[in-house]
């Protein structure tokens, strides 16, 4: 069966380019740590990987909605498809970011072996679900391009895709909120474990922290509830059907959730351990880690009334030329960045070298003889 081809949502690529440059913007600040009046929301680029998963599930589902995966031959079309369109940028800085790091931490490579090669098929996200395996962001156990463990982790929504829309039709049934309860057990499923952990146990070390950021299964309910938005969009026809008499009422509703997004993400903080503000997210104890999943209804319902009308100022100005021209290439820009960041930080702590070189050659160089002294007056 064919797909139907649906109404393209323009301002999908521009919100792709502002999630890339959140977290790359928010790594660069952090070598080395930056403080001031962005600092906290750069700090939560975590906030900002949740938005990615949960976009590829609600992009996905929108554009293979009426597709179905009964035999085999459609299922491998569809992986085709979605890995065909990342796998060259993906093994180009594997093999660069690789090459690095055999020039420059040969110790690293042969530590972190076993990460090497599991990245070569995209499983190395699934350390962190190793006992006695401790991921630290940006750790060791993301040989040898650190952001790539954001694909890793996708991979395996993307190998679900087929169930997870199976499940999700019959779910949903024929009724118009057929949608509903799975939407809800999703949004369940992806805000419950972390609190719960908290309030149970009283913190999180780094070893769940990282099972909960990367361990692949556990994000498969944000990918799972980014499909159902989707669905939702698709089967109410909402923007449609309020076109005539509240064409604006959608977009204002995604208007109104940015500056409230804003607040929240980039200025509400959980106190330090001395009731200070904290200078870097990863300072704060407590209860920082429930932003690993606590924005999905805000990205889930700005995705939804962002799609629905005319779909807001903000959704226009994701539209620019600029911004979706920086959308499409945003994986690219997220898988090339650290490689870029270590290139310039190799820079920085080689140039006091060659300053010193530069003084050593500058002393060992022969005196020159003084100058001849003026001629003598007429």
């Amino acid at each position: 069966m064919k797909t139907q081809r649906r109404p393209p949502l323009d301002h999908i690529s521009g919100m792709r380019a502002l999630l890339s440059g959140w977290i790359v913007l928010g790594h660069y600040c952090s070598f080395p740590p930056q403080e001031g009046v962005f600092t906290l929301l750069l700090g939560r680029g975590y906030v900002a990987v949740q938005g990615f998963i949960i976009l590829s599930g609600f992009i996905t589902h929108y554009a293979y909605h009426d597709a179905r995966y009964d035999a085999w031959p459609a299922v491998l079309r569809f992986y085709a498809k979605r890995f065909g369109a990342i796998l060259g940028s993906y093994y180009l800085f594997y093999a660069l970011t690789a090459a690095w790091r055999v020039c420059f931490d040969w110790d690293g490579v042969v530590a972190h072996a076993d990460s090497m090669l599991l990245s070569l098929v995209l499983c190395q996200a699934w350390l962190t679900g190793v006992p006695g395996r401790v991921s630290v962001p940006g750790g060791d156990d993301n040989y040898p391009n650190v952001p790539a463990w954001t694909l890793s982790t996708l991979a395996f929504s993307w190998l679900l895709f087929p169930l997870l829309q199976s499940w999700l039709r019959a779910a949903s049934g024929a009724t118009r909120l057929g949608w509903l309860p799975p939407l809800l057990l999703c949004l369940l499923l992806v805000l419950a474990p972390v609190p719960l952990r908290l309030l149970l146990h009283g913190g999180m070390g780094w070893a769940t922290y990282g099972c909960a950021y990367h361990w692949p299964p556990f994000r498969v309910p944000d990918f799972a509830f980014g499909m159902c938005v989707a669905e939702a969009l698709v089967r109410t026809r909402w923007g449609e059907a309020l076109g005539r008499r509240a064409p604006r009422l959608f977009g204002r509703l995604a208007d109104a959730i940015v500056p409230l997004f804003l607040l929240l993400v980039g200025v509400a903080h959980w106190p330090g351990e001395d009731g200070s503000w904290p200078n870097r997210a990863w300072s704060r104890l407590n209860f920082e880690p429930i932003w690993l999943t606590a924005a999905a209804p805000l990205f889930g319902l700005f995705l939804f009334a962002s799609s629905c009308g005319d779909g807001g100022a903000f959704a226009g100005a994701l539209r620019h030329p600029a911004l979706s021209s920086l959308g499409e290439l945003g994986f690219q820009v997220y898988l090339s960045h650290y490689l870029i960041m270590w290139a310039f930080l190799k820079l920085e702590t080689a140039a006091p070298s060659l300053d010193i070189l530069a003084g050593a050659n500058a002393s060992a160089a022969p005196a020159l003889p003084p100058p001849p002294p003026p001629p003598p007056p007429p």
